[in-house]
């Protein structure tokens, strides 16, 4: 249909309306790029570089909205298109990267536009590119709060992260303002990650992240649910104690599968399990109790038992299944039931809470202290300690960020450690016993 109309007229595509609109616009906006196509065959050139009322041009409309296809389609039939700006002197890229996203699918579609302008060597030089502000696409997509597309510009893009813009203030400088925690602290690693420092300042006018006393509030409210949690894990531990498998001997009293292995281990397990829920219980209590900084260290303590005790439940679990069946479908069915639910239970925390795509991003935050050089002499030591000054600044404005990935660090290593280590060690157990 629209062939067939731009055929019979074809100066409708030239046609705005009283926003300055033209129809390049609304099916850039729209992101249905056969009408683009359509439209980009029959109009005039510079149709492409037409802007509405407010500056921007049809390629603009499309990297806002995160079309891509419609980005692509357009800058091949202009290439000259992408240098052009809009009214504070941004690219394409500047678009794509400052719009704030209100889901993953949003931000998602976004970065695939600042990707199509990173694998494009034509397009590489507008990485970098400071509008009036001073401000870089990073700068917008830190302030944007946007880890995806941070993450593709430091990656894959290659980015500076130590340009300051008009107000003195680096992409890290920028982090501060974002309300969200977790948000925060994929940007902090991340920016940290690649090199990035805050702004030369006087070190009593550092302010803290802003959405720090929420965090407290937050950790206040959650250490309620998290208490009850606990005390229901510890709860399921001691009715397994108390009914141990196998039952107990008429005479003795005695459990009768006392001399099994695995049995001994399903008591190990099982204690630990009631040991770890009542310490968290105990750390819950005491962080709501004393309110101060050691809150945050409380509460993630007790997370980390909450964590271990229903590792060793499960674990506990698996040794009844062992301990009292002798056929080997406990090996086919059982191990791998129950090995999946702690895979899969693993895999949607961490999608959760994973500060960012890659274990290598993280890896490189925390050697950033320890990061070393084969310089010798005073410049090396000169250049160590405005490194260390610079991390020091970054701890006492995000103190909460280097404490989230070290206790990520330590819940990734117990679910390898109690996790996988348990159910090899159960398997072996009873493999001794039938040896012995």
């Amino acid at each position: 249909m629209v062939d067939l109309l731009l055929e019979w007229r074809p100066a409708l595509a030239e046609q705005v309306d009283g926003s300055g609109s033209s129809p390049l616009h609304i099916a850039s906006s729209d992101g249905d790029s056969d009408v683009v196509r359509a439209i980009l065959r029959a109009a005039p050139p510079r149709t492409v570089y037409k802007k509405d009322s407010g500056g921007l041009s049809a390629l603009f409309v499309a990297a806002r909205m995160g079309h891509h296809r419609v980005v692509n389609e357009i800058l091949e039939w202009c290439p000259d298109a992408a240098e052009l700006r809009d009214d504070n002197g941004g690219t394409f890229v500047h678009a794509a990267a400052k719009e704030k996203s209100d889901s993953f699918a949003k931000e998602k579609h976004r970065h695939s536009v600042v990707s199509l302008a990173i694998e494009n060597p034509m397009l590489r030089g507008l990485l970098d590119v400071q509008d009036k502000d001073g401000n870089t696409p990073l700068h917008l997509a830190v302030a944007a709060g946007a880890p995806r597309v941070v993450d593709e510009l430091l990656r894959k893009g290659k980015v500076r992260a130590d340009i300051l813009n008009n107000d003195g203030r680096t992409a890290l400088d920028l982090a501060a303002g974002s309300t969200s925690f977790f948000t925060t602290v994929k940007l902090v690693v991340m920016l940290v990650g690649f090199g990035a420092q805050l702004r030369p300042q006087r070190q009593d006018h550092l302010k803290l992240w802003s959405g720090h006393d929420s965090i407290a509030k937050d950790i206040e409210r959650t250490s309620d649910s998290l208490a009850v949690v606990a005390v229901l894990i510890a709860t399921a531990a001691l009715a397994a104690g108390f009914n141990v498998p196998g039952g107990y001997g008429e005479k003795t009293g005695e459990a009768n599968l006392e001399d099994r292995l695995v049995f001994k281990g399903f008591l190990v397990l099982d204690i630990s399990a009631v040991a770890a829920s009542v310490v968290a219980v105990i750390l819950l209590v005491y962080g709501k109790a004393s309110r101060s900084a050691g809150s945050w260290k409380s509460f993630a303590a007790a997370l980390q038992c909450m964590w271990a005790s229903l590792i060793c439940l499960m674990l506990a679990f698996y040794a009844v299944l062992d301990a009292v069946t002798t056929t080997k479908a406990v090996y086919r069915y059982g191990f791998p039931v129950i090995f999946a639910c702690i895979v899969v239970l693993s895999i949607f925390i961490m999608s959760r809470i994973e500060p960012v795509r890659t274990s290598l991003t993280v890896w490189r935050f925390m050697c950033h202290r320890a990061k070393s050089s084969r310089q010798t002499g005073w410049r090396f030591m000169c250049q160590q300690r405005c490194h260390l000054k610079g991390w020091h600044a970054v701890q006492r404005q995000f103190p909460l960020a280097g404490a989230y990935v070290l206790n990520l660090c330590l819940f990734t290593a117990t679910y390898v450690l109690i996790g996988i280590v348990g159910f090899v060690g159960i398997s072996w157990l009873e493999q001794l016993q039938r040896m012995f």
